[in-house]
Order: C-alpha cells, then sequence, then structure tokens
C-alpha cells in the first residue's frame, strides 16, 4: 500500500502536480503566478504567468538544470534558485496545496547601492531583482523572499513563458500568523522576523498602527545608529541582529486593534508584512427565569435572555422550542423582541431577547433554549428553561365547588340557628 502512493506521489511530480504529497521543503518545488505590470493605452494592467519556483536543494547544478529544463517546453518560467541562497522553505514548510506564491519584478526605486552579499554587482552594474511571496492559504504565516539575478544582456531582455532564470534568496521576510485574535487585557506577541545573506547588515526596523487611514509609529530601530525609538508596545534591540524583530503587546485593549505593519529594510531592499489583530470577547449568557420554570395551563410568563460582555458587535441570538429525545431539529421561536445593544465601560456590548410564552399543556416538558452564536465562539452557548405545565380547573369543576361551599355555609347557619333556639327554649320562665 505504502509502495502505491510512493508511485502515484512520484507520477504526480512528474506530471507537475506535486502538490499534493509533499511539503515544500520535500520538494523544493512549487508553482507560482508571476505578475509584470504593462502600461496600455496609458492604463496599468497586470499579466499574469505561470511559474515554477525551484529552491535550493542537495542535488547538483547539473541536476537542478536539468529539472528545469523539464518544464522548459510547458509554458512554465522556472526561477531556479542556485548556491549560495537562503533557505527559503525553513520559513515556510507546509503543504504546499496549502500554500500560494506570487512572484513579481522589485524595482529599487533607482537606488543602485551595491548588494554585499556574495556574488553581488557593482555599483555601475545593478542587480536584477525579483520578490517572490508565499502565504498560507489559512494565515499561518507569510514569506517574502528577494531573489537576485546578476546582470547581464540576457537579463535585460523580457522573460518568456518558457525561460529558466537563475536567482540567487540574498533577503527573506517572514511573519507568523498573519491574523492574530486576543481577548481584553491579554499580553500578545506578533511574530517578525528576517534574515541576510551577509553578516552585519545595515538594517532599519519599524513597527506601525494602522487603523482607519491612521498610521501610527510604534518603534523604529537603525543599526547604523544603533538608536532605538519606542514608542508604543516592546521591541528586543539585543535579538533584531539575530533576524528577530517580534513585537510584544501587554495588556492589550480595544485601541489596540488595527494592523500592525512591520517593515525591514535593507538597502536597496525593502519589505513589510502585516499582522491583523482582533480583539474578540466571549459573551455571558443567562436566561430568567432560571433552569426551570412552572405555570398553570393558559398563564403567561416573560422569557429573557440575557447576552453581556462580547465584542464584537456581531452576536446571532434564537429562542428554541426543543422537545427532549426527539431527534428532529428544533423549532425556532417566531416574533423574538431585543432590546437595544448596551456599551460596557470597557467597550463591550450585551442585549437582551425576549418573547411572552402562553402556557399550554403541549409544553409540558419541553425546554425553551436561548442559543447565542459569535465570533469568538466556536460552539454556540445555550442556556435552557425546562416548563411544567399544570392542568387548569375546568368549569363544572368550579361550580361543583362553589355549590358545595355555599352549602357549606347554609348549612353553618342553620346549625346556628338551631343551636340559638335549643338554648332559648330550655331557658325557664319566671312565674
Amino acid at each position: 500500500m505504502f509502495c502505491n502512493v510512493v508511485v502515484i506521489c512520484f507520477w504526480l511530480l512528474n506530471a507537475g502536480s506535486f502538490s499534493a504529497c509533499f511539503t515544500l521543503k520535500q520538494s523544493g518545488r512549487m508553482t507560482c503566478s508571476f505578475v509584470e505590470e504593462q502600461s496600455h493605452m496609458g492604463e496599468i494592467q497586470y499579466l499574469q504567468r505561470n511559474a515554477l519556483l525551484l529552491l535550493n536543494s542537495p542535488d547538483t547544478e547539473e541536476e537542478r538544470a536539468a529539472r528545469a529544463r523539464e518544464f522548459q517546453h510547458s509554458g512554465v518560467i522556472t526561477f531556479l534558485v542556485k548556491d549560495p541562497s537562503l533557505y527559503v522553505a525553513r520559513h515556510a514548510d507546509e503543504d504546499t496545496d496549502k500554500l500560494q506564491c506570487e512572484m513579481k519584478r522589485y524595482s529599487t526605486g533607482g537606488i543602485h547601492a551595491p548588494w554585499p552579499g556574495a556574488g553581488g554587482a557593482g555599483a555601475d552594474t545593478p542587480d536584477n531583482w525579483f520578490t517572490c511571496t508565499i502565504k498560507h492559504r489559512e494565515n499561518q504565516f507569510s514569506v517574502t523572499a528577494f531573489l537576485r539575478q546578476p546582470p547581464s544582456p540576457e537579463s535585460e531582455l523580457s522573460i518568456g513563458d518558457t525561460d529558466t532564470l537563475r536567482v540567487s534568496a540574498v533577503f527573506v521576510v517572514h511573519s507568523g500568523p498573519t491574523v492574530v485574535e486576543t481577548a481584553l487585557r491579554r499580553d500578545v506577541r506578533l511574530d517578525c522576523g528576517f534574515s541576510v545573506d551577509h553578516a552585519g547588515p545595515d538594517v532599519t526596523v519599524e513597527w506601525r498602527l494602522q487603523l482607519r487611514g491612521d498610521r501610527r509609529k510604534l518603534f523604529s530601530y537603525a543599526s547604523r545608529s544603533g538608536q532605538a525609538e519606542r514608542l508604543e508596545g516592546e521591541v528586543s534591540v539585543a535579538e533584531i541582529p539575530r533576524g528577530n524583530a517580534s513585537l510584544r503587546l501587554a495588556g492589550v485593549t480595544l485601541k489596540s486593534e488595527g494592523t500592525y505593519v512591520c517593515s525591514v529594510y535593507v538597502p536597496p531592499l525593502y519589505s513589510s508584512q502585516d499582522i491583523q489583530l482582533d480583539i474578540v470577547e466571549s459573551p455571558r449568557v443567562s436566561v430568567s427565569p432560571s433552569s426551570s420554570l412552572t405555570l398553570q395551563e393558559g398563564a403567561e410568563e416573560k422569557l429573557v435572555c440575557d447576552i453581556d460582555g462580547y465584542y464584537p458587535l456581531d452576536v446571532q441570538v434564537e429562542w428554541l422550542r426543543e422537545v427532549p429525545g426527539e431527534r428532529r431539529l428544533p423549532h425556532v421561536v417566531k416574533h423574538i423582541l431585543f432590546t437595544s445593544h448596551r456599551h460596557s465601560m470597557d467597550g463591550t456590548y450585551g442585549i437582551s431577547a425576549f418573547f411572552l410564552l402562553r402556557a399550554s399543556l403541549q409544553d409540558h416538558g419541553v425546554d425553551y433554549t436561548c442559543r447565542v452564536s459569535h465570533k469568538s465562539l466556536r460552539v454556540s452557548i445555550r442556556k435552557s428553561v425546562r416548563l411544567s405545565v399544570e392542568a387548569a380547573p375546568q368549569i363544572g369543576t368550579i361550580l361543583l365547588g362553589f355549590l358545595f361551599f355555599v352549602l357549606l355555609i347554609m348549612l353553618a347557619v342553620l346549625l346556628k340557628y338551631l343551636h340559638k333556639a335549643r338554648e332559648t327554649s330550655n331557658k325557664k320562665k319566671p312565674y
């Protein structure tokens, strides 16, 4: 069985559909989109073509080149990452079907600073640059690698659909989860790091918070001056030379929510990673009356579900009528009324949902359940009230009881009268 799986995987590899079998580190290759900007009639258009990323592996240069030639006639642009290169797959080791990859040309904006790494070009012969951005489809990480192509007459021409480009990965910026959710008053770490192919790079690190169009600086550090500016949060300056630029936030509040931008600049290359911080607070749910309720048939009672302390605002509340032991879907109670949203001092919200219940014998033993769903909850919160209904007395029974009561009164009056008459008759007359 195992041998059959291996054979299938290698068949998929030869067919170019290797994503179903291996991680990026195992396969050393990944399909990407190569996106180029083109100007047409004064408008910028984006041309997207198929590309293949072949990462560094134990194979020899000849073997890697031979693998690249396999794809030359399949309409795929091949980026062959050769030695010496940074190990890009170390930051994106995941099943390749869970990854998306995009490659672009990178412009240094007219800055022709020579790259200090191995094989860097001189100031008069600028390198050609590409970026390769690999993102996890479930927001677990994001990696941007800068690929350097040594200048040559051929490299300045347009790139054909079957060309093979020999490049080196010289600068990598990566982040952990690109969406982070946390409750209020918790400590949070936002991961951001980088790697450079040479020691002692001239690096500038900056963190900013972006919220509703406003960008606020939190931290900055420049290795050339050795000076750090700390405004909010905490970044270990001692860890930056080791490639760790993570930001720590203590006791987050609603003001901490937003998009955090970690940028790293190693001239002439600049990259940034966006990390969305979302505050989520779970609701507290209670029902009134609590757990059980006894009513007489025909009586009315208001059932209230109070939901408090949740964030963000969107919350779904339902009242359900459920018969214990019954497998059918519960009946959703109609005509539920809601109060206005309550806003607490800490910024969380509250609301109440209620309805007027008129008891019937069919409701005896039934559960009325308040079900609350919210972004912070994996499973909805449920609070139930078990209803007991007592039968109302019949009209005939009431009349009979009333007549019996009247007869008792009449009998009591008669007995009292007879007793008084007897006492009167027994008194002797004074002769």
